[in-house]
């Protein structure tokens, strides 16, 4: 492979220095802060609001309640911009003060009085479902339910050799972002601008629009500098900022809400628990005859995107296998837990872990090494899914070869210390790519930009830049097509008055639409200037040459520098700009027969993990992680690694640790302190290697990888586990307790002794 170039990132000096600006660093004349005012209990009916002493509080504006929201306070079954009525879980928000500090704020918080009634709760979705549990929308607590059908089950499962059943269970997480959801609001007379972070700044728009009684185009977002999404700042900073546009509108003056940590665990959205229970049925070759899933997804108080994170977790349950025979149903019950909404992997991860685990679980039952069962039923080009869908660009075993390459497979690893166990794990995903047929929306994105007459380039996305450097993709994009230097290109703030709807930063989809759109921009642009030189050359324009801020013809007969170039063209045509616009083909799903083209490409992983396990604490330690992903084409192989390794990294706190947890209806995990986030002092050695075994079906032959990396390792890391102790675990995450009675278990059993080693 060439060396390739490496791009600085515009946005690293701003950060590394604390020049950036994020939303809880601006401040407005006359700015307002607005606290939340919450119900401790898990569902409670709201009886009364005194708000009397609050409003006698030194510095307060106003309290306002759902009987204030100008515009539609709650979509049927969503959540609310302040509960009305009933809340649902802890984290409902009943009332909004308004003040002139933060401190008034939440002092005057606690003296307002709420008269309200306790109600039944449920907290676990089987029970949610079962006649006589309290009911949270409607008639039932049912929310969602989605199916695939392929081949004949009975037919499959008569077929088959060898079959086994195994139950799984994932817990509920959180996205752990450093900074906390905030927004501030400025009224004027015609609308509010809004400044926030958030993966979805049109969506945030039209969000306030509706809550708030504006048209569209009275709602203005600014993007700040954001610090870390991973799946966050969706719903939530839609009802946050719907609130603090509420009070500005009511007040006239700038308001300001930015969550402290603990509002973010109480209200903040959080990764959808599964229970998920398989049957598989093989022949003793190894090949898989047939599938049934039945899978049930805690959805917690209110519907968000849990249809379409069910749907996809649907798509994908099976795994990456050719199976002629699978059925598969997965639902969703509201609970009076946190709300489950978008995490990164949306609704992968869940689905991975169960489908890798039993994979190595029918390996071991067939006598057949973990490797080779992938091999003998993993896709190649033209498999057909569960779906019914025919895959192309397949690049699986491309990845199952390299991950045999670069990580030792089949060695036995021997423990550094005695009273230590070691194994190694596999497993191996595919992953649909950008939004899909679960969702409506044309999957497109826009790109434009203006040269300028000096030539320097100012370019307009609506891409969010969330840290995962995708800005600068973009930057470089039309810097290599325009043959100009990536320091004359700047990428202007996102602003909703002037940049194009591009949809949201989810799904992995940012290179994919916006890096296809800025090609498109750049030999917009190019195709302009170089229909100019060629008539002032008098040679035909395709014998143009864009290279090294120049631009010149075969043999550089003639030549100009690109500067000199632009100026030639302000005198020629109106303007010099590129514009650029992109969408992924069109995808389509039937629901009344549950089968479609589910997404318009697929992408391919591969993880090998090590673990090294204290047999007196429990304690597990990732040693090692090579994490293999099928990228298309590399665009910036340095930003590729860097998002293999994140996704690994946030992976590995769902692996052993990280576990939202509640008691009698109460939110337990309460701030970091409770909640177990891996550090960098538990960072393995992590081999992030992005893979070009063949480019993807589009201009840029790329595909996306950031929730992809997120997927693979949960599943690697327990069956490493489960080659270290010869016991398995079925349920996320592998913490102290449960990493202990599997031990006993194996010593039980006979595969190890205390003191000593897994040989």
């Amino acid at each position: 492979m060439a060396k390739r170039k490496i791009y600085d990132r515009q946005d690293a000096y701003g950060k590394i220095t604390g020049k950036a600006k994020y939303v809880n660093d601006l401040s407005f004349p006359g700015m307002l802060y607005v606290q939340t005012v919450r119900i401790p209990f898990a569902h409670a009916r709201i009886i009364n609001i005194d708000c009397t002493e609050a409003l006698k509080e030194k510095g307060v504006v106003g309290v306002y309640t759902a009987k204030d929201v100008p515009g539609v306070n709650q979509k049927p079954k969503d959540r609310p911009v302040l509960a009305d009525q009933e809340t649902k879980y802890t984290g409902d928000g009943v009332a909004i003060v308004v003040a002139d500090s933060k401190e008034a704020a939440i002092k005057s918080v606690k003296l307002l009085e709420i008269e309200y009634e306790e109600l039944p709760f449920v907290m676990d979705p089987e029970e949610a479902l079962k006649n006589g549990a309290p009911i949270l929308h409607g008639d039932t607590n049912f929310a969602a339910s989605h199916k695939t059908l392929k081949g004949d089950v009975a037919v499959g499962f008569a077929e088959a050799e060898v079959i086994i059943e195994r139950a799984y269970s994932t817990q509920r997480a959180m996205h752990a972002a450093i900074e906390p959801d905030g927004a501030i609001a400025i009224p004027d007379k015609d609308g509010v601008l809004i400044y926030c972070p958030g993966k979805g700044p049109f969506n945030i728009k039209r969000a306030v629009a509706s809550y708030c009684g504006l048209q569209d185009n009275q709602v203005r977002i600014i993007q700040p500098t954001q610090g870390g999404v991973f799946g966050g700042k969706d719903s939530d900073i839609n009802v946050m900022a719907a609130r603090v546009a509420m009070a500005a509108m009511i007040t006239g003056r700038p308001c300001k809400m930015v969550w402290s940590r603990e509002e973010v665990m109480e209200e903040g959205t959080k990764r959808h628990p599964f229970k998920l229970k398989y049957k598989v049925g093989a022949r003793r070759d190894g090949h898989i005859t047939a599938m049934e899933i039945r899978g049930l997804a805690d959805v917690g108080a209110y519907i968000t995107k849990s249809a379409a994170t069910i749907w996809r977790a649907t798509v994908e349950a099976a795994g990456p296998y050719n199976i002629e025979n699978i059925s598969t149903i997965i639902e969703g019950a509201f609970t009076n837990n946190t709300v489950s909404d978008a995490v990164r992997g949306f609704g992968s991860p869940q689905v991975d872990f169960a489908s890798e685990s039993l994979m190595n679980e029918l390996a071991k039952e067939l006598g057949i090494d973990p490797l080779e069962i992938r091999r003998i039923n993993g896709f190649t080009e033209g498999s057909i899914t569960a779906t019914g869908q025919k895959l192309e660009c397949v690049n699986l075993m491309a990845c199952l070869d390299k991950l045999e390459a670069a990580f030792p497979v089949h060695e036995k690893p021997a423990p550094a210390h005695p009273g230590k166990v070691r194994g190694r794990g596999i497993s191996c995903i595919f992953r649909g790519e950008a939004m899909g047929a679960g969702f409506k929306e044309k999957d497109a994105a826009a790109v434009n930009f203006n040269v300028e007459k000096d030539g320097t380039i100012t370019v307009y996305s609506g891409i969010t830049e969330q840290g995962q450097g995708g800005t600068n993709v973009v930057l470089q994009i039309i810097s290599e097509t325009l043959g100009v230097s990536i320091e004359h290109l700047k990428m202007s703030p996102l602003d909703t008055a002037y940049v194009i709807d591009s949809g949201a930063t989810v799904g992995s989809r940012g290179t994919i639409t916006s890096g296809n759109a800025a090609l498109v921009a750049a030999n917009d642009a190019k195709i302009r200037i170089a229909k100019v030189i060629a008539e002032q050359w008098e040679v035909d324009s395709e014998e143009i040459i864009f290279c090294d801020n120049s631009i010149y013809t075969p043999y550089k007969t003639r030549s100009l520098s690109f500067r000199d170039a632009v100026n030639l063209c302000y005198t020629v045509i109106p303007g010099v700009y590129g514009h650029g616009w992109w969408s992924l083909p069109p995808v389509w799903w039937d629901f009344e027969n549950n089968r479609g083209e589910t997404y318009a490409s697929f992408n391919y992983g591969a993880c090998g993990a090590e673990v090294e396990i204290d047999l007196v604490s429990g304690k597990v330690d990732v040693i090692n992680v090579v994490a293999i992903h099928d990228m298309g084409r590399i665009i910036n192989e340095a930003e590729a690694k860097a998002q293999i390794a994140g996704g690994v990294s946030m992976a590995l706190g769902l692996a052993l640790s990280e576990e939202i947890t509640t008691r009698n209806g109460k939110l337990m995990t309460t701030n970091f302190d409770k909640y177990s986030l891996q550090t960098v002092m538990d960072s393995p050695n992590i081999r992030a290697i992005p893979l070009e075994a063949q480019p993807a079906n589009n201009p840029l032959g790329v595909k996306g990888v950031s929730e992809s990396s997120t997927a693979t390792v949960s599943p690697a890391v327990f069956n490493a586990i489960e080659a270290a102790l010869g016991v398995r675990l079925r349920k996320l995450p592998a913490d102290l307790e449960s990493v202990l009675a599997a031990i006993e278990e194996s010593e039980r059993l006979g595969y190890i002794k205390r003191g000593g080693s897994n040989e």
